[in-house]
């Protein structure tokens, strides 16, 4: 289970990025944390995930297309 977590969270495309970036801005503009311990969890919770995601797409990418 943990391996195919893994393959497809480390496998987004630069589409599937944007998309998930895009959804990040709409969860803002309708929760709109006032308070900002709740402004720097919201940015920790989810731009944060992604970038993660992000990260870990392009060293894979990085990988499968420049060799080992």
């Amino acid at each position: 289970m943990f391996g195919a977590f893994s393959k497809s969270f480390f496998r987004a495309s630069p589409k599937q990025l944007a998309i998930q970036m895009v959804i990040d801005w709409v969860w803002f503009l309708l929760i709109q944390p006032t308070d900002p311990t709740l402004k720097w969890l919201f940015i920790i919770l989810l731009p944060g995930i992604d970038l993660i995601s992000a990260i870990g797409s392009f060293r894979n990418y990085l990988k499968d297309n420049l060799g080992k």
